[in-house]
């Protein structure tokens, strides 16, 4: 792992561990893990956590295996599904409307404005619709209220 991804991995088991109040020995005893492994895999002081290790004190804290190898860099985006087929699975009465809907609407987040920005403008590389702002626009802004 990575230092990135070390300190992903410390920050997803401890804010998950803190949200659930537990302490990292009540997470040892329902994974079954030594409480002083738990506390090194925490503490980034293991640099190759084992697999089963990681597994179990993530199911302890609710954390899906995914998120978790994605944290660690054992999942890169290449190995991830698409939107859509996510969508779909995970959500399989989803009307398929929904589903292109939802892929517009992240590549809409993905695409520079089409329009130029003012210096100031929160617009400044990415749209958002509808805009959470509604401060500092420019005149070209989709967003912009009426009689900017």
């Amino acid at each position: 792992m990575t230092p990135e991804q070390t300190v992903k991995l410390i920050n997803l088991l401890t804010s998950k561990r803190t949200e659930l109040g537990l302490s990292i020995n009540e997470v040892a005893r329902r994974s079954g893990i030594d409480a002083g492994s738990v506390w090194r895999i925490e503490q980034g002081k293991i640099a190759k956590p084992r697999v089963k290790s990681i597994i179990a004190i993530g199911r302890v804290l609710e954390i899906n295996p995914i998120e978790l190898f994605t944290a660690v860099g054992w999942l890169t985006s290449d190995d991830l599904p698409d939107l859509g087929t996510y969508l779909t699975t995970k959500y399989a009465d989803l009307p398929a409307t929904a589903v292109e809907n939802a892929e517009r609407y992240i590549d809409t987040l993905r695409t520079p404005p089409a329009h130029p920005t003012s210096p100031g403008c929160h617009h400044a590389g990415t749209i958002a619709d509808p805009c959470p702002q509604r401060i500092n626009h420019c005149p070209q802004c989709p967003c912009a209220p009426m009689g900017y």
